[in-house]
C-alpha cells in the first residue's frame, strides 16, 4: 500500500462543501427561492445521521455514474499528456477534477448531480474508511501518530455506523459492484493515475 496523507485535502474539501452548499441556500432563501426539502428527494440526507438514504437502483446508477468519471478522468489524463501549451494542460487537467465529472457521471446516471452526489459522497466515505482501516485493499492510508482524535475515532467504529440502517444493509449488498469501480477511480485521482 502506498502511504498517502490526504486527510487535509479531504478536510478542505468538505470545507468547500458546506461553504458552497450555505452559500446557495442562503442565496436561495434571500432571493424568495421556495423552501427546499432535502428529504425530497430518493437520495436524500436524514435528520440524525451523516449518512444519505440509497437503494439498490441508487447503486446501480452511482455505479454507471462512477464508470463516465472514470471515462473522464482517462481522458483528461490523456489530453494533459498530449497538451502542447500550458494552457492546454491545464485545461485537461481541470477536466479531471470532481467540479467536472460528477455532472457527467450524473448524466450517465440519469440523476440530478444533487441526487447523484449524495450517495456517492456517502459511499465515498464507507469506502474510504474501510480503506484506511485496511478491511479493503485500496491505494489509500493513513498515519494515525498524526491523526487528529476525531480522525481517530471516527477510524475506530464501524464504517457504516453513521448510515441509516437501509442505506448501510444496500451498501453492503452492493460492496462487490460499487468496491471495484471506486477502486479504479480512487487510483486514478488519489494515487493519479
Amino acid at each position: 500500500m502506498l502511504g498517502y496523507d490526504i486527510m487535509g485535502i479531504e478536510t478542505t474539501r468538505t470545507a468547500i462543501r458546506s461553504a458552497v452548499a450555505a452559500i446557495v441556500l442562503l442565496t436561495h432563501t434571500a432571493c424568495g427561492g421556495p423552501a427546499i426539502d432535502p428529504a425530497g428527494s430518493a437520495a436524500g440526507t436524514t435528520e440524525g445521521t451523516g449518512g444519505a438514504v440509497f437503494t439498490a437502483t441508487d447503486m446501480s446508477a452511482l455505479r454507471r455514474g462512477l464508470q463516465k468519471e472514470i471515462e473522464a478522468v482517462r481522458a483528461a489524463q490523456s489530453r494533459s499528456s498530449t497538451a502542447t501549451t500550458p494552457q492546454e494542460r491545464g485545461l485537461a487537467i481541470q477536466a479531471s477534477f470532481e467540479t467536472a465529472t460528477i455532472p457527467l457521471g450524473a448524466e450517465a446516471a440519469g440523476l440530478s448531480a444533487d441526487r447523484y452526489g449524495a450517495p456517492r459522497d456517502t459511499v465515498f466515505d464507507v469506502l474510504r474508511t474501510l480503506d484506511f482501516q485496511d478491511k479493503i485493499d485500496g491505494p489509500l492510508s493513513l498515519d494515525l501518530s498524526r491523526a487528529d482524535a476525531a480522525t481517530k475515532e471516527r477510524l475506530s467504529r464501524d464504517a457504516f455506523v453513521d448510515l441509516p440502517e437501509a442505506s448501510a444493509s444496500v451498501l453492503r449488498a452492493h460492496l462487490d459492484e460499487i468496491l471495484p469501480v471506486w477502486l479504479e477511480y480512487t487510483n486514478l485521482t488519489a494515487v493519479a493515475g
